[in-house]
């Protein structure tokens, strides 16, 4: 049913009216009162001088045209209450909007048409994607809610220079090479451009790629009035004819996955800039660059940049930035400083500990090598040098992939130590007075000192030595020394063996006559009293008598009851042990009973 209007019609406060398949009006005044409701089943089409009229306040209140497919404006509307539309917009015309809302609630939809709509709020609902064929502006809010505003080649403008004139929950804004979302600014606080893309082309055509949802956050430091554009290019800069091979020698690498293009339109305000990225999927970036295009076509780096952590992302923030003479940014690493080896040159002998020592930057990790062999981490480290010789010490700083280093050559010298090594003619003192000569053996050493244990000394390679008035073991050491002091030393001990001095009676004479009643050995010296046995055997090999205590004496008796041994000679055998080993020695012998 294609209706045609050609005279005004008035639609009242609370008048519900519908419409199906296409409301066409060609040179008529429709007009909506605050409270009304028009329905169209189709599309709408506004012709030649049609008026077609909204009214209301912006509120709920307002009048309310609903169209389940497009709206084409070939003539003028005016919209200060609600629009709600399923289909595309189509505005070749005029468009007046002071107070009003259109509402985009269809599936996949287009904003259309040969004139840049200025449309006063405009909010995003249903599905799909929403698509400009054409620059539009929002003089008041842009709510994307959960979806995705698809500017292509064009501009989508917020000119309320508010701080919250664009609302979203999980919604962006994407771009095809040329496209931007802009926002007019007139105060110190945070404009978000929440611009993300789900393709890896310069064309932006949705669904292809990757999604990746990276705003930038720019907040200008004074409260002038300014119009800052951005566009988030989901792919590889060099894609775009900015090589990212093509750089200063300070930047180490850029960011592969994506840029921005950030522009300033108008205005001369500088702002902190800050670029958002997820370092989990993004990588770590510490740095931002600018494409000079004007210049020397490479990337340049951004002097001053900040990292911030905030909700989801951590920003890279240029601060105080006001160079917007060229568009393209992106997230870098720098090579970091080359770093300084705060330690001066270490000689010494082996083993040789040297500790060595950098000034840190936080972010940077540092790492140590030898002579190409890697020999620690961290600002400060303690190695152990064994093996003579010197060395050249590398320091490298890096983060991430990027690194830089330092080399200090010969900074640490280890000297050859001698090995101190020796004989002695004799290792065991026997007697109170001994003679003996020492051979050196040692290697590497200039010079020696020798300290005989007696409280003698000698500085001669190889000494002799006599020992007087023996009492004990002494301790010999060597002390080899080379001239720049690296020194070795080695002992011995040389043990004193205390020859046992014993005598044993030959007979003894058990008559009561009160001499020679008892009989044993008489230790003096050089046994151990705890590890001694004494055995008295009678003719036919029977111990008729043994003690293991030296004081003790046999009075010629056996048995418990003390019976008399008959006269006649027995055999004895002693076992003891010296004082100085452990090998125990035994002596046997004869003895007399007499009676």
């Amino acid at each position: 049913m294609k209706v045609n209007y050609f005279y005004t019609l008035i639609f009242c406060f609370s008048a519900v009216f519908g419409f199906s398949q296409t409301l066409t009006n060609n040179d008529g005044f429709i007009t909506a009162q605050p409270g009304s409701y028009i329905y169209v089943n189709g599309s709408v089409s506004n012709n030649n001088t049609g008026v077609l009229a909204v009214n209301g306040n912006g509120t709920a209140t307002s009048s309310e045209l609903y169209v389940t497919q497009d709206i084409t404006n070939n003539s003028t509307i005016n919209a200060d209450g609600y629009i709600r539309l399923l289909g595309n917009w189509i505005d070749n015309a005029i468009f007046n909007s002071t107070l009003g809302t259109v509402f985009f609630e269809g599936a996949n939809q287009f904003l259309g048409g040969a004139s840049i709509t200025q449309f006063f709020n405009v909010t995003l609902d249903g599905s799909g994607i929403k698509t400009q064929q054409v620059d539009k502006i929002a003089k008041g809010t842009l709510d994307l809610k959960h979806l995705h505003l698809n500017t292509d080649l064009y501009g989508f403008y917020v000119t309320n220079p508010a701080l919250n004139s664009i609302l979203r929950t999980t919604g962006f804004v994407s771009s095809a090479n040329g496209g931007f979302l802009a926002r007019t600014t007139s105060n110190t606080g945070m404009y978000l451009f929440p611009t993300g893309s789900n393709a890896n082309t310069s064309a932006n055509i949705p669904g292809t790629g990757t999604f990746r949802y990276r705003p930038v956050e720019l907040n200008p430091n004074d409260a002038n009035l300014n119009v800052y554009s951005v566009r988030m290019a989901n792919l590889d800069a060099s894609l775009e004819t900015y090589n990212r091979n093509s750089a200063e020698p300070i930047l180490c690498e850029s960011n592969p996955a994506f840029y921005h293009q950030i522009d300033r339109i108008s205005g001369s305000s500088a702002a902190d800039l800050g670029v958002c990225f997820i370092p989990s999927s993004d990588g770590q970036w510490n740095d931002m660059a600018r494409w000079n295009i004007t210049t020397n076509g490479i990337w340049q780096d951004i002097p001053t940049v900040n990292l911030t952590p905030i909700t989801g992302f951590t920003k890279s923030v240029a601060t105080n930035w006001n160079n917007f003479g060229d568009i393209p940014y992106i997230l870098t690493n720098l090579n970091p400083a080359t770093p300084t080896i705060n330690t001066t040159a270490i000689t010494g002998c082996s083993p040789l500990t040297a500790s060595l020592q950098t000034t840190g930057i936080s972010g940077v990790n540092y790492s140590w090598s030898a002579n190409g062999n890697s020999i620690g981490t961290g600002t400060s480290i303690s190695e152990i040098f064994n093996t003579p010789g010197c060395y050249n010490i590398t320091l490298t700083a890096s983060v991430g992939n990027c690194s830089a280093s330092s080399t200090a050559s010969n900074l640490t010298c280890v000297d050859d130590s001698p090995t101190a090594a020796f004989t002695s003619s004799l290792l065991e003192f026997t007697g109170s007075t001994e003679n003996v000569t020492f051979s050196n053996n040692s290697s590497g050493a200039d010079s020696y000192l020798w300290d005989f244990g007696n409280n003698t000394t000698s500085t001669l390679t190889n000494p002799s030595v006599l020992y007087s008035g023996i009492n004990g073991s002494v301790l010999v050491t060597l002390y080899a020394y080379t001239d720049n002091g690296c020194v070795d030393s080695t002992t011995t001990v040389i043990s004193y063996q205390e020859d046992a001095i014993f005598y044993v009676p030959n007979s003894f004479t058990p008559d009561q006559d009160e001499f020679n009643q008892t009989w044993g050995p008489v230790f003096t010296q050089g046994f151990d009293p705890f590890n001694f046995d004494l055995y008295v055997f009678n003719r036919w090999g029977e111990v008729i008598w043994e003690s293991h205590d030296a004081s003790k004496r046999w009075d010629g008796t056996y048995g418990s009851k003390g019976t008399k041994c008959p006269d006649g000679v027995y055999t004895w055998k002693i076992g003891y042990k010296p004082k100085e080993t452990d090998e125990k020695v035994v002596v046997t012998g004869h003895i007399n009973l007499i009676r």
